[in-house]
């Protein structure tokens, strides 16, 4: 589990035809087993009519050995986020990071799953970000342009991960109409 298997700020987003270069070269630097949680901080640019919020989003952590069923090891854990930035006109971005309160779940399931892997357990690690809900400050329109960012070193740029691509489009017509519901309107919330 030397890469990350995706890291997307929305589960099944990701395709490699989303990767960018440099994001493929920023996740094959990341071990997801060694780094610390402290370390990790993702980006995530949205429509500015978006509004994203601590536990909006969450981070999960997952090893599957090799003909189970069910992971051996799975942590989520929610992310904070910070206000937002203009990243260009008309988007906005988030940076996420993992609440220290949270840190030691997710270094515990790291461990747990050094350990599998040291005793011979064979076995598909994956690394992902989803958006559980959030708030918009107008309609959503048809669709939901979303691009990632990440940064492993906190004196180092964001690096882009993935391209920005329709969140709507990647997702089967079920999933992207349940990702439409969970975006209420900010002022109802």
């Amino acid at each position: 589990m030397k890469t990350i298997l995706p890291l997307l700020f929305l589960a099944a987003l990701g395709g490699c035809d989303a990767l960018t270069p440099s994001g493929l070269v920023a996740a094959a630097r990341l071990d997801p087993l060694t780094t610390s949680p402290d370390q990790v901080a993702l980006a995530v640019t949205v429509p500015d009519t978006v509004r994203l919020r601590s536990g909006d989003a969450v981070l999960s952590l997952a090893f599957r050995a090799d003909g189970a069923d069910m992971p051996a090891v799975s942590e989520t854990v929610p992310l904070m986020i910070a206000p937002a930035t203009t990243a260009s006109p008309g988007t906005r971005r988030y940076v996420a990071r993992i609440a220290p309160a949270d840190a030691p779940r997710l270094a515990a399931a790291q461990s747990a799953i050094r350990a599998l892997r040291a005793s011979g357990t064979e076995g598909a690690g994956s690394l992902g970000v989803s958006v559980e809900r959030g708030c918009t400050t107008a309609p959503l329109g048809d669709t939901l342009p979303i691009s990632t960012a990440i940064r492993t070193d906190p004196d180092a740029p964001f690096v882009p991960l993935t391209r920005s691509v329709d969140a709507f489009e990647r997702l089967p017509p079920a999933e992207a109409a349940a990702l439409r519901a969970r975006f209420a309107p900010c002022d109802a919330l």
